[in-house]
């Protein structure tokens, strides 16, 4: 229940409201204070364009963070990344070559000596680049089917192919050399090499089992052809086959 006191506040509460209101009523009416009036109309409007524009900055300012922030997250796991890539480099990457320092500086031409032009015959005789399977990225190899990885892993995969690589690079540079300069044992090996050729292999570089065991130490054993079965998923090779012999073509 309302108490009488409460009844009273409540009264006492309106009449000084209503008391408010007269006065300021009576002040509108009175034009030395309505000029003042105006003035403080004027002094809020101007406090509250200036609020709005505090408004408006602190919004900039806040969507500006979130942007920062967001940029602070994306360079962090870029860095993490980097940091990971840098402590995880594959060991089968190639590396820059190292300069020879055994130049003699005084072999260095002095300055205001014509350069000599190279003979067009030198310059014709550009070294044969021998075509190499592709390393697998990781991507690739996550791809590959479970059941026909096993227990391989990316770097042994890898580390095969740097070896098969090698066997192609010294199967072709015997096929890159002059007859002329053959020794009989070389000789041996290209005409063996050249009798391995197909229509289907022309102009392609291939290799067979018998060249990864002369120019490496890879066993020819069920786990290396089940890389081969990758590296043919993978589009790393093809398989030309005739006369008993398969054919290892690089894609």
């Amino acid at each position: 229940m309302t108490s009488l006191e409460d009844v009273s506040l409540q009264l006492n509460n309106k009449i000084s409201s209503i008391k408010r209101l007269l006065q300021l009523k009576s002040m509108g009416n009175d034009p030395s204070l309505t000029t003042m009036l105006q003035k403080i109309g004027l002094e809020l409007a101007s406090i509250q364009n200036t609020l709005h524009t505090f408004q408006a900055l602190i919004q900039q300012q806040q969507t500006e963070m979130k942007s920062l922030k967001d940029l602070k997250n994306s360079v962090q796991k870029n860095s993490e990344v980097a940091h990971h890539l840098l402590e995880n480099i594959p060991a089968h990457l190639p590396r820059k070559a190292a300069q020879s320092g055994t130049e003699d500086p005084k072999d260095e031409k002095v300055q205001g000596d014509p350069v000599q032009p190279v003979p067009e015959e030198k310059s014709a005789k550009s070294k044969h680049v021998v075509r190499e399977i592709e390393y697998l990225l990781m991507e690739e190899f996550n791809h590959v089917p479970g059941y026909m990885k096993g227990r391989m892993t990316y770097d042994q995969i890898n580390a095969v192919i740097h070896e098969l690589n090698a066997t192609v690079k010294a199967k072709y540079k015997i096929l890159n050399q002059s007859l002329k300069s053959m020794s009989n044992i070389a000789r041996n090996q290209y005409n063996t090499f050249k009798e391995q050729e197909t229509k289907e292999t022309k102009g392609q570089y291939f290799f067979v089992e018998a060249d990864i065991k002369e120019f490496t130490r890879l066993k020819v054993d069920k786990k290396l052809q089940g890389i081969f079965n990758i590296l043919r998923h993978c589009h790393r090779l093809r398989e030309v086959r005739g006369n008993h012999l398969v054919r290892y073509v690089l894609l």
